[in-house]
């Protein structure tokens, strides 16, 4: 990492890839298409991350699905209604799986030392079939086709 900590030294970003939203805790994420690199900040961190656009192994979007637990049946499963409709709402949909709880874009690294990059895109309930679920999959498709190229062309 010595080597890309002296490159954080010459990154000029030369293209926006995803604009920072603190307010929803997205990262900014910087191309310096000359150098072959790129950056993250993630929101409250004063200094971004630097990688080689050579290094990106591989990039994929992340659905956050709800864990399924069993339906509660019989008496049970009436108290549960009236103690807790909304925890019972959840589990019926989660056991449809039209819902999700948030969309990642996941870079992973050729650098074993260097854990997966997780982009937060999304981080809160969205319905499957949506306009906003097809918007934040086509943002996330989007995202992930840049890293696609970045990690193709080496430099961008």
């Amino acid at each position: 990492m010595d080597d890309l900590q002296a490159a954080e030294g010459v990154f000029t970003p030369t293209r926006t890839i995803l604009s920072s939203a603190p307010m929803f805790g997205i990262p900014e994420v910087l191309l310096d298409e000359a150098h072959g690199l790129w950056s993250i900040r993630q929101p409250g961190m004063e200094q971004a991350s630097v990688f080689r656009c050579a290094d990106i192994a591989s990039c994929e979007v992340e659905e956050i699905e709800a864990e399924v637990t069993p339906a509660p049946e019989g008496l049970r499963g009436l108290g549960e209604v009236f103690l807790n409709p909304m925890g019972v709402s959840r589990g019926n949909a989660a056991r449809r799986k039209n819902r999700i709880y948030g969309v990642n874009v996941v870079v992973s690294m050729k650098t074993p030392d260097v854990d997966p990059i997780r982009i937060k895109l999304w981080m809160r309930e969205l319905k499957r079939g949506t306009r906003a679920y097809r918007n934040v999959m086509e943002s996330a498709v989007g995202l992930k086709g840049d890293f696609d190229e970045m990690a193709g062309g080496g430099n961008g």
